[in-house]
């Protein structure tokens, strides 16, 4: 969106020292374009205002600032906080929207569902949705500042670390659909235990206006129990018998590793092939088909809108290298994602099946029973091999056969010589495992 120099002022109640021409906001000097507004943000390890100057030289429009530079001739827009301003100006462009936003966030498989819901409502025109890892304090509006004029529905992922940061966020988007995927242990560093957990996804369905729609998963007993806001509409689905989307079969096809699924609406199924394994896709699928039949999206097309679906980055990505497929599933873990692409793994028959896990991490006190918990609950799966790397897989159930390195470095140079041709090879653990650097050690021993 381009703003106006009143428009700025109006989002922000700052100080327009000097006036500029209309043009859209940026916070990244490195994608300075002339004619954009600079806002400076500040940081632990960075202070936008030190790249003023490079704002001038790029043409920019203004810039918006906390310290008025002196001797300044473009615009500029003084502002107690910049991070509020920004915060201010997503506020400001939610508030000029007339079309369906859908807002979610939960422990396991938010960006998943996210990218199946953006799939699902493609018959609605264009959709406008969270890219990359923009589900925070700063990113949620940064992708309302960039929502199209002709956008006709906003799907944005929210993420959270502590208390208070959702109610935020869903402050800042006022979605109209309300949906919390699950809770589990994720993120226990800054909430303490499963009901601080539940207590943080719980502010987006606190926040909820009337006639907003409440999407409600019934296999997750802390979300089913989540009080909800009066005047609220709200739509269950899930697996459990008299839910209004009703996931009633599921199966993972291990020759075509895609996921199969059949939901019930109204007495009508819809039955839909995700083109990625996991019984846990079920559900995201099935959350997703509730928000299409939320917003009246026929059941044919939601069924195509899944089977359209590809993982976003390395989520369960499927990669093929010398006759070995590797389930890439790398970006984060926790323990019930990490249950979940186990099972998936186990569930692959027919195949040598390879789980090689890194860390999981922002457990708190959680961390060392989490860890054993999986390397056990891997070697009660019969896998083919089981490699674990890191300061807490590596050394978690000492007394479980598995191969064990420092980190995925040295386990991808180690696992390499035991892996064949035909293999199933699952790579899974929290960001900071890097667990996808195993491929680069296997390639080189190819």
């Amino acid at each position: 969106m381009s703003f106006s120099a009143r428009e700025l002022v109006e989002a922000t109640g700052g100080e327009l020292l000097h006036d500029g021409p209309a043009g859209p906001i940026v916070t990244d000097s490195r994608r300075l374009a002339p004619g954009s507004w600079f806002l400076a943000l500040r940081g632990d390890r960075f202070d936008g205002h030190a790249f003023l100057e490079h704002a001038r030289a790029a043409g920019c429009a203004g810039v918006i600032v906390e310290e008025a530079p002196a001797d300044w001739d473009s615009g500029l827009l003084k502002v107690e906080d910049a991070l509020v301003a920004l915060q201010d100006c997503g506020r400001y462009v939610r508030a000029g929207l007339r079309c369906p936003v859908v807002g979610l966030t939960g422990s396991a498989g938010k960006t998943t569902t996210r990218a199946m819901v953006a799939e699902v409502l493609a018959p609605l025109g264009v959709v406008h949705q969270t890219q990359g890892n923009l589900n925070n304090h700063i990113g949620v509006p940064l992708t309302l500042l960039a929502t199209p004029p002709e956008a006709d529905v906003l799907v944005l992922e929210m993420g959270m670390s502590a208390p208070r940061e959702i109610e935020l966020l869903a402050d800042i988007c006022q979605p109209t659909l309300r949906l919390i995927t699950n809770v589990s242990a994720a993120h226990l560093a800054g909430t303490g235990d499963l009901a601080g957990v539940a207590a943080c996804k719980q502010e987006l369905f606190d926040g909820a206006n009337e006639g907003d729609v409440l999407l409600i998963n019934a296999d997750d007993p802390r979300v089913v129990g989540m009080p909800r806001p009066p005047g609220a509409s709200v739509l269950i689905y899930g697996s459990e018998i008299g839910c209004d989307v009703q996931l009633t079969h599921t199966r993972v096809d291990p020759v075509g590793l895609a996921t199969l699924v059949e939901i019930s609406v109204r007495g009508e199924t819809l039955v839909a092939r995700i083109p990625s394994p996991g019984h846990h896709l079920a559900l995201d699928a099935c959350a997703a088909a509730a928000v299409g039949v939320a917003l009246g999206i026929p059941l044919d097309d939601i069924a195509a809108g899944l089977a359209r679906y590809q993982p976003v980055g390395m989520r369960m990505r499927i990669e093929e290298r010398d006759g070995i497929t590797f389930l890439n599933d790398a970006y984060n873990a926790n323990p019930a994602s990490m249950r979940a692409a186990l099972d998936t793994l186990a569930g692959l028959e027919g195949r040598r099946r390879v789980a090689l896990l890194g860390d999981m991490l922002e457990l708190g006190s959680a961390e060392a029973s989490a860890h054993r918990e999986a390397v056990e609950h891997a070697a009660s799966l019969e896998l083919d091999v089981v490699g674990l790397c890191g300061s807490r897989m590596g050394t978690a159930a000492p007394e479980v056969d598995a191969i064990r390195a420092e980190d995925s470095d040295a386990l991808g140079l180690r696992i390499a010589a035991e892996l064949r041709e035909g293999d199933v090879v699952l790579l899974k653990g929290s960001r900071g495992a890097r667990m996808e650097r195993v491929l680069l050690h296997l390639a080189a021993e190819a």
